[in-house]
């Protein structure tokens, strides 16, 4: 049922909400691209988008996340994003894959892009200043971290066939030419190719789950605590940088409350981590009972007392955190449209993750088929991907996030 919140937006945009925003709400976006048309895959972007996201969750962040985007989708994630900043306090954007500068300018690379010559540049890759803009415009405090200096076969091409030197596409990232109320982390120094990492994560994005939810603990000691585990992993070959125009201090985790969780990408005792999994797969049964017979099943009489029943009393919906009459309201307003409505679950797609006790993410495919109540509109069906944040209360599964994508 959540599903249908993906394609309000995916489709039409009417669920970006207007929910009373708190002054300072913290909203994130965070893309990782790996899967590359023209590239080759790059194998740690969307395990370190996935993990970054997570941990930003643990420490009240809103997020909104998209991962292998082609332009079109990428671009869809940054108006949703900003459509949540607004009111928030403090935005972030996170984006592992790979990146170029070109005229000194940095740009993101989609999946879909085809970058055999400079003049595409515009049509195929997004502009990273242009997010940062969006970001300055509406928040007092903007924070972006950049993992997307890995060794690029595009700055290679574009070189090629450049025909002035201006044009030339260069390895790693340039610095931004003015920041306001901004910090910016490079995961390498300017100009410098980063590593993507030998194991499921980064050397960068790994550093930073390590560190991000230290209590107290300032963003520019973060930072010098990831650059010394960079430094150290790769042997002095990797150096993360920042710059910033932040006008106060600022803190992921303020001193005197508690510290999260350990985070994805660090190292667990081999106990601890298989007692999660057996807790987690021992209700992964129970988890798709409670997709198959209440998510995907929502009572058409009684939508109401349903979505009461599948929520979380706050949950966060594509990057926006409701309270349960929020949830309510949003979703009876949504299937008010129509006459009739259902989803399955694709077989074999459900992924079940632990993520801490009583705590686990499904990852599922799911197909939908709306009829209108109003006659004259088309059937809207399709496939989309759904990411669902659960947590167990008094024994029953509840939705506490939620988001999804349309699939081809």
């Amino acid at each position: 049922m959540g599903r249908l919140v993906i394609l309000a937006v995916a489709y039409m945009g009417l669920l970006l909400l207007s929910a009373d925003a708190q002054p300072e709400r913290r909203v994130a976006l965070v893309i990782g691209n790996g899967t590359y048309a023209e590239a080759g895959t790059l194998t740690n972007p969307v395990n370190d988008a996935l993990d970054i996201a997570g941990k930003l969750r643990s420490i009240g962040f809103d997020v909104i996340e998209g991962n292998d985007l082609g332009k079109r989708e990428l671009e869809r994630k940054i108006g949703e994003f900003s459509d949540a900043l607004e009111g928030a306090g403090v935005g972030l954007f996170y984006y592992a894959g790979h990146g170029l500068q070109v005229e000194g300018r940095n740009y993101i690379v989609p999946v879909d892009a085809r970058l055999d010559m400079p003049v595409k540049l515009q049509l195929e890759a997004v502009p990273i200043d242009e997010v940062l803009d969006i970001m300055e415009q509406q928040t007092k405090v903007s924070l972006v971290f950049l993992d997307a200096c890995r060794n690029n076969p595009f700055a290679r091409s574009l070189s090629r066939t450049a025909t002035t030197r201006s044009a030339t596409a260069l390895a790693g990232l340039a610095q931004f030419d003015s920041t306001r109320g901004s910090f910016i982390a490079f995961s390498t120094a300017p100009g410098a190719v980063a590593m993507d990492g030998t194991g499921r994560n980064s050397p960068f994005a790994a550093a930073l789950l390590r560190h991000m939810a230290e209590p107290g603990q300032s963003i520019n000691d973060m930072m010098i605590a990831v650059r010394r585990d960079v430094v150290s992993e790769t042997r002095e070959g990797q150096r993360p940088w920042e710059q910033g125009s932040l006008l106060e201090r600022f803190e992921f985790v303020p001193d005197g409350v508690a510290a999260a969780p350990p985070p994805a990408g660090a190292p667990a005792q081999s106990s601890q981590v298989a007692a999660l999994e057996r807790s987690v797969g021992d209700d992964k049964t129970a988890i798709e009972k409670f997709l198959r017979d209440a998510y995907l099943a929502p009572d058409a009489a009684a939508i109401g007392e349903t979505v009461k029943r599948l929520y979380a009393p706050s949950a966060t919906i594509f990057g926006t955190r409701y309270d349960s009459d929020a949830v309510v309201k949003l979703k009876t307003d949504w299937f008010a449209q129509f006459a009739s409505w259902s989803f399955n679950l694709e077989p074999g797609s459900l992924e079940v993750t632990p993520q801490g006790e009583n705590r686990a993410e499904a990852v599922f495919a799911m197909s939908y088929d709306y009829m209108s109540k109003d006659k004259s509109a088309a059937r809207m069906t399709g496939k989309a991907r759904v990411t669902l944040g659960l947590v167990k209360s008094d024994g029953q599964w509840r939705i506490a996030s939620e988001t999804s994508q349309a699939m081809n």
